[in-house]
């Protein structure tokens, strides 16, 4: 199999951790944040992530490709269809200020080059501002952020997401939060820093394994 893929992208660190809880092995590619010949051409839009099976097969919604090989329903999905309206609020409630801060740090790791950094700085930008004002507003998106972390995620960890065992639902959670690692004024509480990293290591997850290469 092939994954094509962003290293920053939530939606395709879910497909990694996914891939990894499942022993699934695949050749990993790293596509320029500008490239929007290779998307079109394997899906028919630029969304990643992408997986190619081996049947050739090409899918590009993190889930969607999850489910499909989740053969022995080892993620629970059942448990995310109880809770799918509160998942997702809380998924949104977590993106919008993990994006606001980490966006203007992604663009300065090996990821990017001149041209995908000014390709990806211009499109954001047209949705949050300026990424320069970003960060002259990160106090309040760190309180954010906080706020929803301690009244709306913590509570609910036994250990893991209203469950003792690993699911999607803590899949989904781990890939929207892990950027928050590279931004230097913020630190995770003790609970949620070691449900993250129990959530990795049973994912075999590495984020920063492509840029090694």
């Amino acid at each position: 199999m092939k994954l094509y893929h962003y290293v920053h992208c939530p939606f395709c660190i879910r497909v990694r951790m996914g891939l990894g809880l499942l022993n699934q092995s695949f050749d990993s590619l790293v596509l320029a944040y500008n490239d929007e010949k290779t998307p079109i051409a394997l899906t028919g839009k630029k969304m990643l992530p992408i997986l190619v099976d081996d049947s050739g097969t090409a899918r590009n919604e993190s889930l969607d490709i999850l489910k499909a090989l989740d053969k022995t329903k080892c993620l629970n999905w059942e448990l995310l269809d109880q809770h799918l309206a509160e998942v997702e609020t809380l998924i949104n409630k977590i993106g919008s200020p993990v994006h606001s801060l980490c966006m203007p740090y992604w663009i300065w790791t090996p990821e990017f080059n001149d041209e995908s950094r000014l390709y990806f700085q211009t499109k954001k930008e047209v949705k949050r501002g300026p990424f320069k004002n970003l960060i002259h507003q990160k106090e309040s998106f760190i309180t954010e952020l906080e706020s929803i972390l301690n009244t709306e995620l913590e509570g609910n960890l036994h250990p893991f997401y209203k469950s003792s065992t690993l699911t999607i639902i803590d899949i989904m959670i781990a890939a929207h939060l892990w950027g928050m690692y590279i931004f230097p004024e913020f630190q995770f509480t003790e609970t949620l820093h070691l449900y993250l990293q129990r959530v990795r290591a049973l994912t075999h997850f590495d984020y920063h394994q492509d840029f090694w290469k």
